[in-house]
């Protein structure tokens, strides 16, 4: 990946120069250029067909109490601060790793007074559901791989701020992808962290009914998805 940044009015622009100029990247957030749109966590995720890809735009949102005071309104500590730039940058570290997350392909910000507003554009992935979906669906669930998938992360130190059931993705083929690395970093080794964002994606799922819908959850399917972790860890 060739990672390009440019200015804008207003703001700037960081973008996968190997794929499209920044000129062709930031047209390509022009809403008008989706042709789906989708709702999908905090907020929509827009789809793009774009000349070489099809695409993901999401837009930077906020949860909890703070989305009262402002839903999308960040406050500015710099360019490489800002929310978009540093998911870019670990997003394509990710990637050039070998782990299965979808392609950055542009970022931007846009000041608005004290603070700024911004977008995302990563390549999406083909056919795909989420946890979540299939969990609801009652379709199976090779819960070995998705532990597996987990601990690849980690192996390569990636602490997963949200990592909950709409953020890994089951394609057609059975393939496990890790998605929405904002706020994401990486940390030295620690069981903390680790275990940390497995409980998390537990709370995620039985949140989702997962004891209910999935029989032995607690006593099986769990099980197998700590074990598969713990023997790839």
């Amino acid at each position: 990946m060739n990672i390009g940044i440019t200015s804008l009015t207003g703001g700037a622009l960081i973008y996968d120069a190997s794929r499209w100029s920044a000129d062709q990247a930031e047209q390509a957030f022009d809403t008008s250029h989706a042709h789906a749109t989708e709702l999908r966590g905090r907020g929509q995720v827009r789809y793009l067909c774009l000349t070489f890809a099809e695409a993901v735009l999401r837009q930077y949102q906020r949860g909890g109490l703070v989305a009262r005071v402002s839903r999308d309104w960040y406050l500015w500590w710099g360019t490489e601060a800002t929310r978009p730039f540093r998911e870019f940058r670990l997003t394509a570290a990710l990637h050039a790793q070998g782990l299965p997350v979808p392609c950055p392909l542009a970022a931007r910000y846009l000041r608005s007074g004290l603070g700024y507003r911004a977008s995302l554009i990563t390549e999406r992935i083909h056919n795909a559901d989420t946890l979540a979906d299939r969990l609801l669906a009652g379709r199976p669930i090779d819960w070995a791989a998705v532990g597996r998938l987990i601990a690849r992360f980690h192996h390569q130190r990636l602490w997963h701020a949200d990592l909950n059931a709409h953020n890994v993705l089951i394609d057609a083929d059975d393939r496990l992808w890790l998605i929405d690395f904002d706020r994401g970093r990486l940390r030295p080794p620690a069981e903390s962290w680790m275990r940390g964002n497995l409980d998390r994606l537990k709370r995620s799922l039985v949140k989702l009914g997962a004891l209910a819908l999935v029989e032995s959850f607690s006593t099986r399917a769990w099980p197998q998805l700590l074990e598969a972790y713990d023997r790839a860890s």
